[in-house]
């Protein structure tokens, strides 16, 4: 008798368990993957027609996860923070999508930053620029913390992966490392949004993307020498204007030659990889139904 009752009470708490253990372990049958953001997510500088990063990181996830992605892009080229946020607010089906997402991505903080820096690095001494960036960093947070906010009134439970931005003109200004700095600064802010908003994720793409080929200390000190050698400490000058104004082949092989600014298909393919490894690891959080 004492044995039956054992069993019996076994197989009640089995049944009784065995809805929560089914429902985590039923996958979707497909997933949907939303992108906002400016150029870096519209994909310019990408020749392979895949959205740059969008598209890839659907593959990726579809030969990994065996599910298919369904994908949703909007990004737009020289959008700041505010006017993303702008033009999501007037697309009811952009916001219909959220809604619905499984996965958002989300790209920022670029022409936030590179507007004022191209202007800076034109017409200021090294010393002043990172005074005059920091000044207009409090605007970029409240810009793009009021974006992310917009977007999680929208979806309270998708996870949101948020790229961190680069330096384009690094190979040909290596001299100037307040450039980096200024890059790093506004970084740190879509860090710091992703790690203070629940389920929000950051991807850093700097290194790759910023040094390209050229990722050894030693390799970055002969750049050093050869932008000291030409002179090249501001873009104003005469050997980079006609590099980023002409058809001259870009330096990094990560950047395309066509703007020396936008990732071309090597660099969309680097930060596919960036992205599905941290999109990877919070798994759980979309997967399931």
């Amino acid at each position: 008798m004492k044995r039956i009752l054992i069993v019996l009470m076994t197989l009640l708490i089995s049944f009784s368990l065995s809805p929560y253990i089914e429902a985590k372990e039923i996958v979707k049958n497909q997933v949907q993957l939303v992108t906002v953001g400016d150029s870096l997510t519209q994909g310019v500088g990408d020749t392979t027609n895949q959205g740059g990063y969008e598209k890839r990181i659907a593959k990726l996830i579809e030969k990994k996860d065996h599910v298919k992605v369904k994908t949703n892009n909007y990004g737009k080229s020289g959008d700041r923070s505010d006017q993303i946020l702008k033009r999501v607010q007037k697309n009811g089906i952009a916001q219909k999508n959220i809604k619905e997402a499984d996965i958002i991505v989300m790209t920022s903080g670029g022409n936030d930053l590179q507007q004022e820096l191209f202007k800076l690095i034109q017409t200021k001494e090294e010393k002043d620029i990172l005074l005059k960036v920091k000044s207009h960093k409090d605007e970029y947070s409240d810009s793009l913390n009021e974006l992310m906010n917009y977007i999680r009134s929208l979806n309270p439970d998708a996870p949101i992966f948020i790229f961190g931005n680069y330096n384009p003109l690094y190979v040909y200004l290596a001299n100037r490392p307040d450039i980096n700095q200024a890059v790093h600064l506004y970084n740190s802010i879509n860090s710091e949004t992703a790690r203070e908003n629940n389920n929000a994720y950051y991807v850093s793409v700097f290194n790759k993307l910023t040094y390209g080929q050229f990722q050894s200390k030693k390799q970055q000190a002969k750049l050093k020498k050869q932008s000291a050698a030409s002179f090249t400490g501001t873009v104003d000058n005469k050997v980079v204007k006609s590099t980023l104004n002409g058809p001259n082949k870009e330096k990094n092989e990560y950047i395309t030659s066509s703007d020396h600014y936008h990732p071309n298909n090597k660099g969309y393919d680097q930060m596919s990889k960036a992205l599905f490894k941290t999109v990877q690891k919070q798994k759980d959080e979309w997967i399931y139904k």
